[in-house]
């Protein structure tokens, strides 16, 4: 959940040089701030396994952030923030702080929906004229592999996943922040984007004061007029 601020990169990199102690003491209040949001976000996690057979036991799993199976205190565990600033996106942004979502099972959790409300489209299984090993030519029905569709046996497998995670919690959209800051059409889920909507922009607009304050006691500490 990025908060942007025109010129805060390079004044965090400034502060951080020639005044550390307000660089810790940002650092210190803008963890203060999305702390809250953080807990009420992981609030929203369920604790039972949302669909049978996506989770299993936690004595037979080895539990990472890239490991999609379910794992109630591993998803909670991922939702964090970060007060350092991100890497460029595609569009060249940063953001100075954030809200992240580190296990690829809370993430699922958060966002499964949110572009197909159905699901992924299935891969169905069509008529085409081809051949293979020990094969002729000739018509054959075969599987329509694409990658952006589902491959299950079951049709209706995106629809029956995605309602079954929609019984413990709908997506929620968060673009009803005010004030400064990007907004953006991905801004919808069901922990940490409902948590953020739920807020009504209160932290978005204490984190910009904070950076804000920051730069002004920089500028006095550094006899800037």
């Amino acid at each position: 959940m990025p908060v942007e601020v025109r010129g805060a990169l390079e004044l965090r990199k400034a502060i951080k040089k020639f005044s550390p102690d307000l660089a810790k003491e940002t650092r210190k209040e803008l963890a203060s701030l999305l702390a809250p949001i953080v807990k009420t976000a992981r609030g929203f996690i369920p604790g039972p396994v949302p669909l049978s057979g996506w989770g299993v036991s936690s004595a037979t799993a080895v539990w990472t952030k890239k490991n999609r199976l379910w794992n109630s205190s591993a998803a909670k565990a991922g939702i964090g923030y970060k007060t350092s600033p991100s890497k460029p996106n595609k569009q060249g942004f940063r953001a100075i702080a954030r809200i992240v979502n580190a296990s690829a099972a809370g993430t699922i959790y958060e966002t499964a929906g949110r572009k197909n409300k159905d699901g992924r489209e299935h891969n169905a299984v069509v008529t085409r004229f081809g051949y293979g090993p020990g094969r002729p030519p000739g018509f054959y029905s075969m599987r329509d592999n694409d990658k952006n569709k589902s491959s299950s046996s079951n049709p209706e497998a995106g629809k029956q996943f995605i309602d079954a995670i929609n019984a413990t919690g709908f997506i929620v959209d968060a673009n009803n922040q005010t004030g400064a800051g990007r907004r953006s059409r991905k801004m919808k889920g069901r922990a940490i984007f409902r948590a953020w909507h739920n807020d009504g922009g209160k932290t978005n607009a204490a984190v910009l004061k904070a950076i804000e304050n920051s730069k002004i006691k920089f500028y006095n500490a550094m006899g800037v007029k």
